[in-house]
Protein backbone atom coordinates (compact mmCIF):
# COMPACT_ATOMS: atom_id res chain seq x y z
CA UNK A 1 0.00 0.00 0.00
CA UNK A 2 1.10 3.53 -0.71
CA UNK A 3 2.41 5.66 2.09
CA UNK A 4 -0.18 7.98 3.66
CA UNK A 5 1.56 11.14 2.41
CA UNK A 6 1.64 9.75 -1.16
CA UNK A 7 -2.11 9.03 -1.18
CA UNK A 8 -4.81 11.40 -2.42
CA UNK A 9 -7.14 13.14 0.01
CA UNK A 10 -10.04 10.89 -0.92
CA UNK A 11 -7.92 7.77 -0.35
CA UNK A 12 -6.80 9.06 3.03
CA UNK A 13 -10.42 9.55 4.11
CA UNK A 14 -11.44 6.17 2.65
CA UNK A 15 -8.73 4.35 4.59
CA UNK A 16 -9.64 6.14 7.84
CA UNK A 17 -13.30 5.19 7.40
CA UNK A 18 -12.41 1.59 6.59
CA UNK A 19 -10.24 1.29 9.70
CA UNK A 20 -12.94 2.86 11.86
CA UNK A 21 -15.64 0.48 10.54
CA UNK A 22 -13.36 -2.53 11.07
CA UNK A 23 -12.70 -1.42 14.67
CA UNK A 24 -16.42 -0.93 15.24
CA UNK A 25 -17.10 -4.54 14.18
CA UNK A 26 -14.27 -5.79 16.38
CA UNK A 27 -15.55 -3.71 19.30
CA UNK A 28 -19.08 -5.12 19.01
CA UNK A 29 -17.74 -8.68 18.88
CA UNK A 30 -15.62 -8.09 21.99
CA UNK A 31 -18.43 -6.65 24.15
CA UNK A 32 -19.65 -10.07 25.29
CA UNK A 33 -16.24 -10.80 26.79
CA UNK A 34 -16.43 -7.79 29.17
CA UNK A 35 -20.06 -6.72 29.69
CA UNK A 36 -23.56 -8.10 30.02
CA UNK A 37 -25.50 -7.59 26.75
CA UNK A 38 -28.16 -5.66 28.68
CA UNK A 39 -25.57 -3.01 29.66
CA UNK A 40 -26.10 -1.36 26.25
CA UNK A 41 -22.50 -0.69 25.27
CA UNK A 42 -22.12 1.76 22.37
CA UNK A 43 -18.95 2.83 20.59
CA UNK A 44 -19.41 6.57 20.09
CA UNK A 45 -16.04 7.75 18.75
CA UNK A 46 -12.55 6.64 17.81
CA UNK A 47 -9.42 8.85 17.79
CA UNK A 48 -6.18 7.91 16.05
CA UNK A 49 -3.30 9.59 14.23
CA UNK A 50 -1.59 8.84 10.91
CA UNK A 51 1.73 10.60 10.39
CA UNK A 52 0.74 13.09 13.10
CA UNK A 53 -2.54 13.79 11.28
CA UNK A 54 -5.37 13.37 13.77
CA UNK A 55 -8.63 11.65 12.91
CA UNK A 56 -11.80 11.69 15.01
CA UNK A 57 -14.40 9.15 13.81
CA UNK A 58 -17.93 9.14 15.22
CA UNK A 59 -20.42 6.26 14.96
CA UNK A 60 -24.18 6.17 14.57
CA UNK A 61 -26.59 9.02 14.00
CA UNK A 62 -25.71 12.32 15.66
CA UNK A 63 -27.93 13.34 18.57
CA UNK A 64 -29.05 16.70 17.21
CA UNK A 65 -31.07 17.51 20.32
CA UNK A 66 -28.04 17.10 22.58
CA UNK A 67 -25.84 19.01 20.13
CA UNK A 68 -28.30 21.92 20.07
CA UNK A 69 -28.57 21.96 23.84
CA UNK A 70 -24.79 22.08 24.24
CA UNK A 71 -24.58 24.97 21.81
CA UNK A 72 -27.20 26.79 23.90
CA UNK A 73 -25.14 26.04 27.00
CA UNK A 74 -22.06 27.58 25.38
CA UNK A 75 -24.05 30.73 24.53
CA UNK A 76 -25.31 30.75 28.13
CA UNK A 77 -21.76 30.64 29.50
CA UNK A 78 -20.67 33.42 27.14
CA UNK A 79 -23.54 35.62 28.31
CA UNK A 80 -23.26 34.91 32.02
CA UNK A 81 -19.47 35.00 32.24
CA UNK A 82 -19.09 37.67 29.58
CA UNK A 83 -16.70 35.70 27.34
CA UNK A 84 -15.78 37.70 24.18
CA UNK A 85 -16.28 35.95 20.88
CA UNK A 86 -12.65 36.36 19.83
CA UNK A 87 -11.56 34.77 23.10
CA UNK A 88 -13.89 31.83 22.46
CA UNK A 89 -12.47 31.45 18.95
CA UNK A 90 -9.02 31.05 20.45
CA UNK A 91 -10.29 28.43 22.92
CA UNK A 92 -11.99 26.53 20.08
CA UNK A 93 -8.74 26.64 18.07
CA UNK A 94 -6.91 25.05 21.01
CA UNK A 95 -9.54 22.44 21.89
CA UNK A 96 -11.06 20.84 18.79
CA UNK A 97 -13.95 19.27 20.73
CA UNK A 98 -15.41 22.69 21.51
CA UNK A 99 -18.17 23.77 19.07
CA UNK A 100 -17.04 26.17 16.35
CA UNK A 101 -17.69 29.85 17.03
CA UNK A 102 -19.85 30.26 13.92
CA UNK A 103 -22.20 27.55 15.24
CA UNK A 104 -22.36 29.31 18.61
CA UNK A 105 -23.14 32.66 16.94
CA UNK A 106 -25.83 31.03 14.82
CA UNK A 107 -27.41 29.54 17.95
CA UNK A 108 -27.34 32.96 19.63
CA UNK A 109 -29.17 34.47 16.68
CA UNK A 110 -31.76 31.67 16.75
CA UNK A 111 -32.44 32.36 20.44
CA UNK A 112 -32.70 36.09 19.71
CA UNK A 113 -35.20 35.48 16.92
CA UNK A 114 -37.39 33.14 18.96
CA UNK A 115 -37.39 35.48 21.97
CA UNK A 116 -38.09 38.52 19.79
CA UNK A 117 -41.40 36.91 18.84
CA UNK A 118 -42.30 36.45 22.52
CA UNK A 119 -40.86 39.70 23.94
CA UNK A 120 -40.39 42.27 21.13
CA UNK A 121 -37.87 45.10 21.50
CA UNK A 122 -39.21 48.44 20.31
CA UNK A 123 -36.87 51.32 19.46
CA UNK A 124 -37.72 54.85 20.63
CA UNK A 125 -36.62 58.11 19.02
CA UNK A 126 -35.57 60.44 21.85
CA UNK A 127 -33.74 63.11 19.81
CA UNK A 128 -36.33 65.90 20.30
CA UNK A 129 -36.08 65.50 24.10
CA UNK A 130 -32.31 65.28 24.52
CA UNK A 131 -30.85 67.77 26.97
CA UNK A 132 -27.08 67.58 27.39
CA UNK A 133 -26.22 68.13 31.04
CA UNK A 134 -22.52 67.50 31.75
CA UNK A 135 -22.31 65.67 35.05
CA UNK A 136 -20.33 67.06 37.97
CA UNK A 137 -20.46 63.69 39.71
CA UNK A 138 -17.61 61.21 39.70
CA UNK A 139 -17.81 59.11 36.50
CA UNK A 140 -18.34 55.37 36.94
CA UNK A 141 -16.83 54.58 33.53
CA UNK A 142 -13.80 56.44 32.17
CA UNK A 143 -12.71 54.31 29.21
CA UNK A 144 -12.78 56.75 26.23
CA UNK A 145 -13.93 53.98 23.85
CA UNK A 146 -16.94 53.24 26.03
CA UNK A 147 -17.73 56.93 26.45
CA UNK A 148 -17.57 57.46 22.68
CA UNK A 149 -19.95 54.57 22.06
CA UNK A 150 -22.46 55.81 24.63
CA UNK A 151 -22.40 59.38 23.34
CA UNK A 152 -22.87 58.17 19.75
CA UNK A 153 -25.97 56.24 20.85
CA UNK A 154 -27.67 59.24 22.50
CA UNK A 155 -31.15 59.70 21.05
CA UNK A 156 -31.79 55.96 20.64
CA UNK A 157 -33.89 54.29 23.31
CA UNK A 158 -35.55 50.89 23.57
CA UNK A 159 -38.59 49.42 25.31
CA UNK A 160 -39.79 45.91 26.17
CA UNK A 161 -43.47 45.48 26.87
CA UNK A 162 -44.11 44.79 30.55
CA UNK A 163 -47.17 42.75 29.54
CA UNK A 164 -45.10 40.50 27.29
CA UNK A 165 -42.56 40.03 30.08
CA UNK A 166 -45.31 39.08 32.51
CA UNK A 167 -46.86 36.64 30.04
CA UNK A 168 -43.49 34.92 29.83
CA UNK A 169 -42.45 34.83 33.50
CA UNK A 170 -45.70 34.48 35.47
CA UNK A 171 -46.20 30.74 34.67
CA UNK A 172 -42.76 30.03 36.14
CA UNK A 173 -43.58 32.03 39.29
CA UNK A 174 -46.78 29.99 39.64
CA UNK A 175 -44.88 26.74 39.15
CA UNK A 176 -42.41 27.72 41.89
CA UNK A 177 -45.26 28.56 44.25
CA UNK A 178 -44.44 32.28 44.39
CA UNK A 179 -47.80 33.26 42.88
CA UNK A 180 -51.12 31.70 43.90
CA UNK A 181 -53.84 31.60 41.18
CA UNK A 182 -56.49 31.40 43.91
CA UNK A 183 -55.35 34.84 45.12
CA UNK A 184 -54.48 36.41 41.76
CA UNK A 185 -52.68 39.59 42.78
CA UNK A 186 -49.18 40.48 41.57
CA UNK A 187 -47.13 43.09 43.40
CA UNK A 188 -44.93 44.96 40.92
CA UNK A 189 -42.06 47.19 41.92
CA UNK A 190 -40.89 49.83 39.41
CA UNK A 191 -37.35 51.18 39.80
CA UNK A 192 -35.00 53.41 37.85
CA UNK A 193 -31.37 54.40 37.85
CA UNK A 194 -28.89 56.47 35.90
CA UNK A 195 -25.16 55.75 35.80
CA UNK A 196 -22.43 58.19 34.81
CA UNK A 197 -20.44 57.32 31.71
CA UNK A 198 -17.59 59.79 31.60
CA UNK A 199 -18.72 63.34 32.38
CA UNK A 200 -20.87 63.77 29.30
CA UNK A 201 -23.84 61.47 29.53
CA UNK A 202 -25.67 58.90 31.61
CA UNK A 203 -27.03 55.48 30.89
CA UNK A 204 -30.62 55.34 32.20
CA UNK A 205 -32.85 52.34 32.80
CA UNK A 206 -36.27 51.52 34.26
CA UNK A 207 -36.87 48.04 35.63
CA UNK A 208 -39.73 45.99 37.00
CA UNK A 209 -39.52 43.26 39.64
CA UNK A 210 -42.01 41.00 41.42
CA UNK A 211 -42.09 41.52 45.18
CA UNK A 212 -43.89 38.17 45.42
CA UNK A 213 -40.54 36.33 45.28
CA UNK A 214 -38.62 37.81 48.24
CA UNK A 215 -35.64 35.48 47.73
CA UNK A 216 -34.90 36.86 44.25
CA UNK A 217 -35.61 40.56 44.78
CA UNK A 218 -31.93 41.11 45.67
CA UNK A 219 -30.64 39.51 42.45
CA UNK A 220 -30.11 41.84 39.49
CA UNK A 221 -31.29 39.25 36.92
CA UNK A 222 -34.76 39.31 38.48
CA UNK A 223 -35.14 43.04 37.87
CA UNK A 224 -36.34 43.07 34.29
CA UNK A 225 -35.37 46.05 32.14
CA UNK A 226 -38.31 47.64 30.34
CA UNK A 227 -36.91 51.06 29.32
CA UNK A 228 -33.27 51.68 28.40
CA UNK A 229 -31.54 54.68 26.84
CA UNK A 230 -28.23 56.58 26.94
CA UNK A 231 -28.81 60.15 28.05
CA UNK A 232 -29.41 62.21 31.15
CA UNK A 233 -32.11 61.82 33.76
CA UNK A 234 -34.64 64.54 32.99
CA UNK A 235 -38.41 64.75 32.94
CA UNK A 236 -38.94 65.36 29.22
CA UNK A 237 -36.77 62.43 28.11
CA UNK A 238 -38.22 60.05 30.68
CA UNK A 239 -41.74 61.04 29.67
CA UNK A 240 -41.10 60.00 26.06
CA UNK A 241 -38.96 56.94 26.89
CA UNK A 242 -41.44 55.58 29.45
CA UNK A 243 -44.60 56.40 27.48
CA UNK A 244 -45.31 52.76 26.58
CA UNK A 245 -44.59 51.60 30.13
CA UNK A 246 -46.87 54.27 31.61
CA UNK A 247 -49.79 53.23 29.39
CA UNK A 248 -49.36 49.54 30.21
CA UNK A 249 -49.07 50.21 33.96
CA UNK A 250 -52.27 52.24 33.78
CA UNK A 251 -54.05 49.31 32.12
CA UNK A 252 -52.66 46.83 34.64
CA UNK A 253 -53.77 49.05 37.51
CA UNK A 254 -57.27 49.65 36.11
CA UNK A 255 -58.29 46.34 34.51
CA UNK A 256 -55.59 43.80 35.39
CA UNK A 257 -54.36 41.25 32.88
CA UNK A 258 -55.38 37.75 31.80
CA UNK A 259 -52.50 35.25 31.82
CA UNK A 260 -53.27 31.58 31.10
CA UNK A 261 -57.00 32.20 31.53
CA UNK A 262 -56.53 33.80 34.96
CA UNK A 263 -57.35 37.47 35.58
CA UNK A 264 -54.51 38.94 37.62
CA UNK A 265 -54.83 42.16 39.59
CA UNK A 266 -51.83 44.37 40.27
CA UNK A 267 -50.56 46.48 43.14
CA UNK A 268 -47.81 48.88 42.06
CA UNK A 269 -44.82 50.22 43.99
CA UNK A 270 -41.91 52.52 43.17
CA UNK A 271 -38.40 52.74 44.61
CA UNK A 272 -35.29 54.57 43.42
CA UNK A 273 -32.73 57.10 44.54
CA UNK A 274 -33.96 60.58 45.48
CA UNK A 275 -33.16 62.28 42.17
CA UNK A 276 -34.91 59.71 39.98
CA UNK A 277 -37.94 59.59 42.29
CA UNK A 278 -38.27 63.40 42.31
CA UNK A 279 -38.05 63.58 38.51
CA UNK A 280 -40.76 60.94 38.11
CA UNK A 281 -42.97 62.88 40.54
CA UNK A 282 -42.38 66.17 38.70
CA UNK A 283 -40.97 67.50 41.98
CA UNK A 284 -38.25 69.88 43.13
CA UNK A 285 -34.63 68.90 43.54
CA UNK A 286 -33.48 67.83 47.02
CA UNK A 287 -31.76 71.17 47.67
CA UNK A 288 -34.96 73.20 47.11
CA UNK A 289 -36.90 75.02 49.82
CA UNK A 290 -39.66 72.42 49.72
CA UNK A 291 -37.64 69.24 49.43
CA UNK A 292 -39.76 66.35 50.73
CA UNK A 293 -41.96 64.40 48.26
CA UNK A 294 -44.18 63.13 51.09
CA UNK A 295 -44.83 66.09 53.44
CA UNK A 296 -44.96 69.92 53.44
CA UNK A 297 -41.76 70.64 55.39
CA UNK A 298 -39.48 73.43 54.19
CA UNK A 299 -35.81 74.10 54.83
CA UNK A 300 -36.41 76.42 57.77
CA UNK A 301 -38.31 73.71 59.66
CA UNK A 302 -35.70 70.96 59.48
CA UNK A 303 -34.53 71.34 63.06
CA UNK A 304 -37.94 71.88 64.60
CA UNK A 305 -38.49 68.81 66.75
CA UNK A 306 -41.88 70.05 67.93
CA UNK A 307 -43.59 69.32 64.61
CA UNK A 308 -44.50 65.73 63.75
CA UNK A 309 -44.07 65.36 60.01
CA UNK A 310 -46.07 62.55 58.44
CA UNK A 311 -47.08 61.64 54.88
CA UNK A 312 -49.64 64.34 54.11
CA UNK A 313 -49.71 64.43 50.30
CA UNK A 314 -51.76 62.19 48.03
CA UNK A 315 -51.46 61.11 44.40
CA UNK A 316 -55.18 61.80 43.86
CA UNK A 317 -54.63 65.47 44.67
CA UNK A 318 -51.64 65.63 42.32
CA UNK A 319 -53.66 63.99 39.54
CA UNK A 320 -56.31 66.69 39.89
CA UNK A 321 -53.77 69.51 40.18
CA UNK A 322 -50.05 68.78 39.59
CA UNK A 323 -49.10 71.99 41.45
CA UNK A 324 -51.37 71.30 44.43
CA UNK A 325 -48.39 71.19 46.81
CA UNK A 326 -45.41 73.56 46.94
CA UNK A 327 -42.48 72.20 44.96
CA UNK A 328 -44.59 70.04 42.63
CA UNK A 329 -44.26 71.50 39.15
CA UNK A 330 -45.20 68.80 36.59
CA UNK A 331 -47.68 65.89 36.44
CA UNK A 332 -46.24 62.69 37.98
CA UNK A 333 -45.17 60.21 35.31
CA UNK A 334 -46.37 57.13 37.21
CA UNK A 335 -49.57 58.66 38.56
CA UNK A 336 -51.24 55.27 38.91
CA UNK A 337 -48.97 54.44 41.89
CA UNK A 338 -50.19 55.78 45.28
CA UNK A 339 -47.73 58.20 46.90
CA UNK A 340 -47.44 55.98 49.98
CA UNK A 341 -46.12 53.25 47.63
CA UNK A 342 -43.21 55.48 46.60
CA UNK A 343 -40.82 53.88 49.08
CA UNK A 344 -37.41 55.45 49.85
CA UNK A 345 -34.39 53.30 49.09
CA UNK A 346 -32.61 52.13 52.23
CA UNK A 347 -29.32 51.77 50.33
CA UNK A 348 -29.23 55.48 49.48
CA UNK A 349 -30.39 56.39 52.99
CA UNK A 350 -27.26 54.68 54.28
CA UNK A 351 -24.95 56.02 51.56
CA UNK A 352 -26.01 59.65 51.78
CA UNK A 353 -26.24 59.91 55.57
CA UNK A 354 -22.82 58.29 56.06
CA UNK A 355 -21.48 60.74 53.47
CA UNK A 356 -22.96 63.61 55.50
CA UNK A 357 -21.54 62.35 58.80
CA UNK A 358 -18.08 61.98 57.27
CA UNK A 359 -18.28 65.41 55.61
CA UNK A 360 -19.25 66.99 58.94
CA UNK A 361 -16.18 65.48 60.60
CA UNK A 362 -13.88 66.77 57.86
CA UNK A 363 -15.54 70.19 57.97
CA UNK A 364 -15.01 70.39 61.72
CA UNK A 365 -11.32 69.59 61.23
CA UNK A 366 -11.09 72.33 58.58
CA UNK A 367 -12.86 74.85 60.82
CA UNK A 368 -10.28 74.14 63.53
CA UNK A 369 -7.50 74.81 61.02
CA UNK A 370 -6.15 71.27 61.38
CA UNK A 371 -6.79 69.95 57.88
CA UNK A 372 -3.11 69.58 57.03
CA UNK A 373 -0.74 66.88 55.80
CA UNK A 374 -0.40 65.42 59.29
CA UNK A 375 -4.17 65.01 59.71
CA UNK A 376 -4.62 63.67 56.20
CA UNK A 377 -1.87 61.09 56.79
CA UNK A 378 -3.55 60.04 60.06
CA UNK A 379 -6.84 59.47 58.22
CA UNK A 380 -5.19 57.52 55.40
CA UNK A 381 -3.28 55.38 57.94
CA UNK A 382 -6.44 54.61 59.90
CA UNK A 383 -8.19 53.64 56.66
CA UNK A 384 -5.29 51.27 55.91
CA UNK A 385 -5.82 49.68 59.33
CA UNK A 386 -9.43 49.06 58.27
CA UNK A 387 -8.21 47.51 54.97
CA UNK A 388 -9.76 50.37 52.99
CA UNK A 389 -7.98 52.08 50.11
CA UNK A 390 -8.27 55.82 50.68
CA UNK A 391 -6.37 58.90 49.58
CA UNK A 392 -6.61 62.69 49.31
CA UNK A 393 -5.60 64.80 46.33
CA UNK A 394 -5.59 68.51 45.64
CA UNK A 395 -8.05 69.73 43.04
CA UNK A 396 -6.26 71.36 40.12
CA UNK A 397 -6.13 75.16 39.94
CA UNK A 398 -7.28 75.62 43.54
CA UNK A 399 -5.28 76.95 46.45
CA UNK A 400 -6.46 74.66 49.22
CA UNK A 401 -9.33 72.53 47.96
CA UNK A 402 -9.00 68.78 48.40
CA UNK A 403 -10.93 65.81 47.14
CA UNK A 404 -10.80 62.25 48.43
CA UNK A 405 -11.69 58.68 47.55
CA UNK A 406 -15.40 57.93 47.28
CA UNK A 407 -16.06 54.86 49.42
CA UNK A 408 -18.28 51.95 48.47
CA UNK A 409 -21.25 50.92 50.61
CA UNK A 410 -19.54 48.21 52.68
CA UNK A 411 -16.51 50.45 53.23
CA UNK A 412 -18.76 53.26 54.45
CA UNK A 413 -20.35 50.95 57.01
CA UNK A 414 -16.91 49.74 58.10
CA UNK A 415 -15.75 53.35 58.67
CA UNK A 416 -18.98 54.18 60.49
CA UNK A 417 -18.55 51.26 62.87
CA UNK A 418 -14.79 51.00 63.30
CA UNK A 419 -13.00 54.29 62.56
CA UNK A 420 -11.01 55.43 65.61
CA UNK A 421 -12.09 59.06 66.06
CA UNK A 422 -9.68 59.57 68.97
CA UNK A 423 -6.97 59.86 66.31
CA UNK A 424 -8.61 63.14 65.25
CA UNK A 425 -10.36 64.56 68.35
CA UNK A 426 -9.93 64.71 72.11
CA UNK A 427 -11.53 61.73 73.92
CA UNK A 428 -14.70 63.59 74.98
CA UNK A 429 -15.40 64.95 71.49
CA UNK A 430 -14.54 61.64 69.85
CA UNK A 431 -16.93 59.80 72.18
CA UNK A 432 -19.77 62.21 71.36
CA UNK A 433 -19.34 61.88 67.59
CA UNK A 434 -18.89 58.12 67.93
CA UNK A 435 -22.17 57.84 69.83
CA UNK A 436 -23.88 59.60 66.90
CA UNK A 437 -22.24 57.25 64.40
CA UNK A 438 -23.15 54.19 66.47
CA UNK A 439 -26.72 55.45 66.75
CA UNK A 440 -27.07 55.65 62.99
CA UNK A 441 -25.47 52.21 62.55
CA UNK A 442 -28.07 50.84 64.98
CA UNK A 443 -30.89 52.53 63.05
CA UNK A 444 -29.61 51.05 59.82
CA UNK A 445 -29.54 47.57 61.37
CA UNK A 446 -33.12 48.06 62.58
CA UNK A 447 -34.07 49.27 59.10
CA UNK A 448 -32.89 45.99 57.61
CA UNK A 449 -34.87 43.86 60.08
CA UNK A 450 -38.33 42.99 58.82
CA UNK A 451 -39.50 42.34 62.40
CA UNK A 452 -38.53 45.79 63.72
CA UNK A 453 -41.44 47.52 65.46
CA UNK A 454 -42.12 50.79 63.55
CA UNK A 455 -42.96 52.72 66.72
CA UNK A 456 -39.75 51.57 68.38
CA UNK A 457 -37.82 52.70 65.29
CA UNK A 458 -39.64 56.05 65.40
CA UNK A 459 -38.58 56.67 69.00
CA UNK A 460 -34.96 55.63 68.34
CA UNK A 461 -34.80 57.90 65.28
CA UNK A 462 -36.15 60.85 67.27
CA UNK A 463 -33.54 60.31 69.98
CA UNK A 464 -30.84 60.10 67.34
CA UNK A 465 -31.95 63.37 65.74
CA UNK A 466 -31.94 65.07 69.14
CA UNK A 467 -28.33 63.96 69.59
CA UNK A 468 -27.50 65.16 66.06
CA UNK A 469 -28.92 68.62 66.92
CA UNK A 470 -27.49 68.74 70.44
CA UNK A 471 -26.65 72.35 71.22
CA UNK A 472 -23.37 73.57 72.63
CA UNK A 473 -23.74 75.28 76.02
CA UNK A 474 -21.23 78.07 76.70
CA UNK A 475 -20.61 79.88 79.99
CA UNK A 476 -21.10 83.57 79.02
CA UNK A 477 -18.89 84.75 81.84
CA UNK A 478 -15.82 82.72 80.97
CA UNK A 479 -16.68 81.83 77.36
CA UNK A 480 -15.87 78.18 78.11
CA UNK A 481 -17.86 75.24 76.77
CA UNK A 482 -19.97 73.63 79.48
CA UNK A 483 -21.70 71.06 77.25
CA UNK A 484 -20.40 70.01 73.88
CA UNK A 485 -22.95 70.02 71.08
CA UNK A 486 -22.90 68.58 67.60
CA UNK A 487 -24.55 70.02 64.51
CA UNK A 488 -26.97 72.69 63.30
CA UNK A 489 -30.47 72.47 61.81
CA UNK A 490 -29.01 73.41 58.42
CA UNK A 491 -26.94 70.19 58.54
CA UNK A 492 -30.11 68.07 58.50
CA UNK A 493 -30.23 66.60 54.98
CA UNK A 494 -33.35 65.38 53.14
CA UNK A 495 -32.34 61.78 53.80
CA UNK A 496 -32.00 62.48 57.53
CA UNK A 497 -35.49 64.01 57.50
CA UNK A 498 -36.91 60.94 55.75
CA UNK A 499 -35.10 58.59 58.14
CA UNK A 500 -36.50 60.33 61.21
CA UNK A 501 -39.97 61.35 60.02
CA UNK A 502 -41.14 58.91 57.36
CA UNK A 503 -39.23 55.62 57.44
CA UNK A 504 -41.28 54.34 60.38
CA UNK A 505 -44.45 55.04 58.36
CA UNK A 506 -43.20 53.02 55.40
CA UNK A 507 -42.14 50.23 57.75
CA UNK A 508 -45.67 50.17 59.17
CA UNK A 509 -47.44 50.27 55.78
CA UNK A 510 -45.21 47.71 54.07
CA UNK A 511 -44.48 45.23 56.87
CA UNK A 512 -45.37 42.34 54.55
CA UNK A 513 -42.29 43.05 52.45
CA UNK A 514 -39.97 44.98 54.76
CA UNK A 515 -37.95 47.95 53.51
CA UNK A 516 -35.19 45.57 52.42
CA UNK A 517 -37.43 44.54 49.52
CA UNK A 518 -37.22 48.12 48.20
CA UNK A 519 -33.43 48.35 48.22
CA UNK A 520 -32.01 49.51 44.89
CA UNK A 521 -28.70 47.65 45.23
CA UNK A 522 -29.75 45.05 42.63
CA UNK A 523 -30.86 47.79 40.20
CA UNK A 524 -27.54 49.63 40.64
CA UNK A 525 -25.69 46.37 40.02
CA UNK A 526 -27.73 45.71 36.88
CA UNK A 527 -27.06 49.16 35.46
CA UNK A 528 -23.36 48.88 36.23
CA UNK A 529 -23.22 45.49 34.46
CA UNK A 530 -24.99 46.93 31.43
CA UNK A 531 -22.49 49.74 31.04
CA UNK A 532 -19.40 47.67 31.76
CA UNK A 533 -20.32 44.60 29.76
CA UNK A 534 -21.97 45.98 26.68
CA UNK A 535 -20.29 49.30 26.00
CA UNK A 536 -16.83 47.74 26.12
CA UNK A 537 -14.90 47.54 22.88
CA UNK A 538 -13.67 44.00 23.59
CA UNK A 539 -17.22 42.66 23.69
CA UNK A 540 -19.22 44.53 21.09
CA UNK A 541 -19.58 42.51 17.89
CA UNK A 542 -16.93 39.97 18.82
CA UNK A 543 -14.35 42.57 19.78
CA UNK A 544 -14.72 44.85 16.77
CA UNK A 545 -15.59 48.51 17.23
CA UNK A 546 -17.70 48.72 14.06
CA UNK A 547 -21.12 47.36 14.91
CA UNK A 548 -24.22 48.00 12.84
CA UNK A 549 -26.53 46.77 15.59
CA UNK A 550 -27.52 49.19 18.35
CA UNK A 551 -25.78 48.47 21.65
CA UNK A 552 -29.06 49.30 23.42
CA UNK A 553 -30.73 46.54 21.41
CA UNK A 554 -27.90 44.13 22.20
CA UNK A 555 -28.43 44.70 25.92
CA UNK A 556 -32.13 43.88 25.73
CA UNK A 557 -31.45 40.90 23.46
CA UNK A 558 -29.08 39.68 26.16
CA UNK A 559 -31.85 40.02 28.76
CA UNK A 560 -34.24 38.13 26.47
CA UNK A 561 -31.70 35.31 26.25
CA UNK A 562 -31.48 35.18 30.06
CA UNK A 563 -35.23 34.56 30.04
CA UNK A 564 -34.69 31.75 27.55
CA UNK A 565 -32.00 30.02 29.64
CA UNK A 566 -34.02 30.03 32.85
CA UNK A 567 -37.34 29.08 31.25
CA UNK A 568 -35.82 26.26 29.17
CA UNK A 569 -33.53 24.93 31.93
CA UNK A 570 -30.40 25.21 29.80
CA UNK A 571 -27.68 23.41 31.80
CA UNK A 572 -24.27 24.89 32.59
CA UNK A 573 -22.60 21.52 33.08
CA UNK A 574 -22.75 17.94 31.73
CA UNK A 575 -21.54 14.57 33.09
CA UNK A 576 -17.84 14.05 32.44
CA UNK A 577 -16.55 10.80 30.87
CA UNK A 578 -14.31 8.50 32.85
CA UNK A 579 -10.80 9.00 31.50
CA UNK A 580 -8.66 5.84 31.21
CA UNK A 581 -5.01 5.85 30.22
CA UNK A 582 -3.41 2.69 28.76
CA UNK A 583 0.31 2.51 28.05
Amino acid sequence: MKLYEESSKSTQIKRAKGLAKREQIHFEKSIKNFYNPEDRIVLKALDFTVQNKEFHATFGEENNTMKKQKLQSVVYVQDVENVPRDAYRHFAAIESKLPREYAVSQTRQEINTSMEELIPISLIDLNPTIVQEPSVEEPDITDPIIVEQVVSAVGKGAYRSIKKILEYIVPAYIQKGKLDPTMPTIHLRISGDGRNVGRKVKHVMITVALLDDPTKIFESNYHYTTVLFPGTENYSTLKVAANGLIKELQELNNTGMIINNILWNFELFFSSDWKFLAICLGFNAANSNYFCPWCMINKNQRGNGQIEWTISKSMNALNENPTEYPGHQLPPLFNMIPLENYVPDKLHIMLRITDSLWELVLQEIKNEGLFNDITRNIIVKEMENLKIRFEFWKIRDTADNWSYTSLMGDDKLCVLRNFNLTKLFDPERAALIKSLWNGFAELYDLLEEKRTDPQYFRLKAKVWQELFLKKTVVDPATNTILVQGLYRSSDVTPYIHVLVSHVWEFMSMHRRWGLNAFSCSAVEKKNHDHVCYFFRKTLKNGGRFQNKNSAIREILEHENRLFFYTQNNVPLSYPKPKHIHIL
